[in-house]
């Protein structure tokens, strides 16, 4: 019976998410579409979720016989509530397809968490609530910012030294520093200072608007991006980067500045190749991994076994291995993803990706103030660039860069950053406050 149940649930987990897919393909034009179209869209995508997550997690109910899967499926829906009511009452406008992909990504990393290590998706499913409540206290208390521009120096410096407490002082994890621990906690600064760091290069663009802005914001930029280095977090100190050229062209549109900048960030990768011995390792395994299976190549092999293994519609949840892939729950969980629901499900996942950068585009350039536009874009930036790392990564794109998955990875400071950065991005035309002009669009 459970058997069958698996089999015909990889139909039906297809059906729902190609039918989100497809939908979101539309949503992207939200700003378009007739209210009552864009509405019933995203009525449908709620729904989609909704049953995808019950879905997946009845099939690992049946499978693993613990009513405990159910109790995920649930306290997952509690929170997409919690979070709607949330920017509702935050927000004059709620941007309900974005929330929909993000309520989609959070589902797959449940499903996923819940079939790879039971304990780790009860947690995740903690970190949801927590970081929830922190965010919204986060967006509360900017509020009441009063042009919150004027701090940007304090979001370059707080950013710098905690980068380099880091670098000095942080855990070596897989030849790079990359966070430190305070008992059972583990705390990694860089997940939040690529927010600090958007607020310093949208304060620096808005504060000066000339080249003043830009020279500031590039001094910074630097430092920050050295200091990842002494860190050995190459990963992220290109997701920095990218970020910082990006919102730099969005705000100057100067296509030499761009090659100017693209040329150096190219230089640095070829310095980064020569004088860092893990980055050469991963070099090694992207190139030819089958060569080196036995230790560089071990885990993207096992990476590309696991999806052609699973095939167009995979193996069925909990009929696949995933497990033999190292750092499946953080890393790799794509592979596993596609391994137990099929390459189909997996192409849908990074369209719907491609399609919550657009719809972050979409906020931004319709967003009422210059400085939360700009930091909109930039987090558009650092989603696109992390979602290609991680997924480049494991398909063999790219060389590895050990950067998490969106919402799906397992981890509370990847799901910290990116909950906060989510709700600036659906509260942003009611976040911006000047005392002398008052807040636009309040409430």
């Amino acid at each position: 019976m459970v058997n069958v149940i698996t089999s015909f649930s990889r139909i039906t987990i297809l059906s729902f998410v190609l039918i989100f897919t497809l939908i979101d393909l539309v949503q992207i034009f939200e700003y378009k579409l007739n209210e009552a179209v864009y509405s019933i869209l995203s009525t449908i995508q709620s729904v989609m979720v909704v049953l995808f997550l019950f879905n997946g997690t009845f099939v690992l109910f049946m499978a693993k016989e613990d009513a405990g899967m159910i109790m995920l499926g649930i306290f997952t829906c509690i929170f997409f509530v919690g979070f709607y009511v949330a920017v509702y009452r935050l927000s004059d406008f709620v941007p309900r397809a974005l929330i929909n992909n993000m309520f989609l990504f959070i589902s797959f990393g449940i499903i996923a968490l819940a079939r790879l290590k039971t304990e780790f998706a009860a947690k995740h499913m903690i970190f949801l609530f927590i970081t929830l409540v922190i965010s919204l206290l986060v967006i509360m208390g900017l509020k009441y910012v009063d042009r919150i521009e004027r701090f940007m120096y304090i979001f370059a410096i707080v950013g710098i030294i905690l980068l380099l407490i880091v670098a000095f002082f942080g855990q070596v994890e897989n030849g790079a520093k990359l966070s430190f621990a305070a008992g059972p906690i583990r705390f990694q600064p860089s997940e939040f200072i690529k927010l600090s760091f958007l607020f310093f290069i949208s304060g620096c663009i808005v504060t000066f608007k000339d080249m003043r802005g830009f020279l500031i914001a590039s001094i910074g930029s630097a430092v920050h991006v050295v200091a990842l280095v002494l860190a050995r977090d190459l990963g992220t100190a290109l997701i920095f980067l990218t970020a910082y050229v990006f919102v730099m062209f969005i705000a100057y549109k100067n296509y030499i500045v761009l090659s100017l900048e693209i040329g150096v960030a190219t230089i640095g990768g070829i310095l980064a190749y020569h004088y860092f011995p893990h980055i050469q390792t991963r070099f090694i395994a992207w190139t030819d991994p089958l060569s080196v299976v036995d230790d560089k190549g071990y885990q993207i092999s096992q990476s590309l076994f696991a999806i052609g293994t699973g095939g167009w519609l995979g193996s069925g949840l909990n009929k696949g291995m995933p497990n033999k892939i190292p750092v499946v729950t953080m890393d790799f969980i794509f592979a596993a993803i596609s391994e137990e629901m099929g390459a189909i499900v997996g192409v849908c996942l990074i369209v719907c990706f491609a399609c919550t950068v657009m719809l972050i585009l979409n906020a931004a350039f319709n967003c009422n103030n210059s400085f939360y536009m700009l930091v909109s874009s930039g987090i558009a930036v650092l989603f696109a660039v992390q979602t290609i790392l991680n997924i480049g990564g494991v398909i063999k794109f790219i060389p590895s860069t050990g950067v998490t998955l969106p919402f799906i990875s397992y981890g509370g400071n990847s799901l910290l950053s990116l909950m906060l950065c989510f709700l600036i991005v659906s509260c942003s035309n009611n976040l911006y406050f000047d005392s002398r002009q008052g807040r636009r669009h309040d409430r």
